[in-house]
């Protein structure tokens, strides 16, 4: 028998008892009868995630996300200010990163920053409490010039603000 057959029907066998093991195993560990159509999905979207892993071997390669200066970044910290609701944004702070080439135009970039909220009083009484500090974290477009990039903010996005303890 050729070489090639052999392969193809050891190829086939090994499938076989895999997917026998397979179904078997779930029934003992579930006990309820097994979804084979559930477990095959399965399969074929854990298979499909390994072999699109490869597409984004360009990025692992070049470390990340890229770190740029943002120009207008007094009018990002009353932008991100006025709609997140905190008292301030600390401008230091600001930083902005991005995944895509610096050389288009046009970018998406995410901005990572720390605002505040001062003590609150309450009506006839005084509440003694540090000030309040929050990570905020937006996206945004951006076009890119010389210097850095200047954020558009009308096209502003927050994304998350979480208060840090």
């Amino acid at each position: 028998m050729p070489r090639i057959i052999r392969l193809f029907l050891f190829l086939i066998m090994f499938l076989a008892f895999f997917e026998v093991g397979l179904i078997s195993s779930y029934t003992l560990v579930t006990s309820k009868p097994p979804d084979i159509e559930k477990l095959l999905d399965m399969q074929i979207d854990t298979v499909s995630s390994f072999l699109d892993s490869g597409k984004n071997i360009t990025s692992t390669i070049t470390g990340g996300p890229e770190e740029v200066r943002i120009i207008n970044n007094a009018d990002v910290a009353d932008a991100l200010k006025a709609r997140t609701g905190l008292d301030g944004i600390n401008i230091k702070s600001l930083n902005a990163t991005t995944t895509q080439d610096t050389s288009l135009e046009m970018i998406d970039i995410n901005i990572t920053a720390t605002g505040y909220r001062e003590n609150q009083t309450g009506k006839g009484q005084i509440v003694i409490r540090p000030t309040e500090q929050f990570s905020v974290i937006a996206a945004a477009r951006a076009q890119t010039r010389s210097s850095g990039v200047w954020v558009d903010v009308k096209t502003l996005r927050i994304l998350s603000v979480t208060r840090i303890y």
